[in-house]
């Protein structure tokens, strides 16, 4: 009874919590904007896709088109350049500086996981459904057990005040791509309501290598599946030991 009431409580503290989203990229030396629904001066060399969520809360359905990159999303009209085997930057925040003063609610516990995928073209006028996203990291469980005395990477996120690092892998050739930063958070699963947060952008290698990602990765309507046990039906307030971060396998190079 006492296990069923402090649940119910930490639930009801979950959903009371604000969200977040991704303000700023930094990759070759600057800083480039994500996208915020209620700022009113945008910057013009903002690189995050637009999208009509009107707060700070997650896509829930993951094989509707929203999953891509957030409801209602359009592609950005710029381009950030990277040279391939170089760092990108991402800060997540919330306007709610009460409830998340270090970018993130530490409730919210769950995974941090960067996609790409070649646009084959002009990234401005793709059609997102048909990107194909090829997972270049991830971090899940750090260490201890797998629920809220354990350390997973959004604290490592709060530890930086909100920011987290990939790379753009070396091998990959030079051209036009979009970058899909994610966030999941664990606190509903239990529930059968993993939370995901992403944002996307657009960047263009440079001094890349050969490899095209012809022929590799998926849609994004593919990267999870309602049959993944370690989103659908875990539950970040029991005994768990260990837990493996979803999604497709992690992109090992050419």
């Amino acid at each position: 009874m006492l296990l069923s009431v402090a649940l119910s409580m930490a639930v009801l503290a979950s959903q009371a919590a604000a969200h977040g989203y991704l303000s700023t990229f930094y990759l070759s030396g600057d800083n480039y904007e994500g996208y915020n629904y209620w700022q009113v001066d945008k910057a013009p060399n903002a690189i995050g896709w637009s999208f009509t969520t009107q707060n700070e809360g997650p896509e829930m359905d993951i094989s509707s088109p929203d999953f891509v990159c957030r409801r209602g999303s359009q592609p950005s009209k710029n381009y950030a350049k990277i040279d391939a085997g170089s760092p990108i930057e991402f800060r997540w925040t919330s306007d709610d500086k009460v409830i998340n003063p270090n970018g993130w609610a530490e409730s919210h516990r769950g995974s941090v996981i960067t996609y790409i995928a070649p646009c084959n073209g002009d990234c401005t006028r793709v059609d997102k459904t048909a990107l194909r996203w090829t997972k270049i990291q991830e971090a899940g469980l750090i260490s201890g057990p797998a629920n809220t005395q354990g350390i997973w990477a959004t604290d490592l996120l709060r530890t930086y005040d909100g920011w987290s690092l990939a790379t753009i892998p070396a091998s990959i050739a030079s051209g036009r791509y979009v970058v899909r930063h994610e966030l999941i958070a664990l606190h509903r699963a239990h529930l059968n309501e993993p939370e995901f947060y992403m944002q996307c952008g657009n960047i263009e290698v440079t001094n890349g290598g050969r490899d095209t990602l012809a022929g590799k990765g998926v849609v994004a309507s593919q990267l999870y599946s309602r049959s993944d046990a370690q989103l659908y039906g875990f539950t970040v307030y029991g005994s768990a030991t260990s837990w493996k971060t979803p999604g497709p396998a992690l992109y090992t190079g050419a």
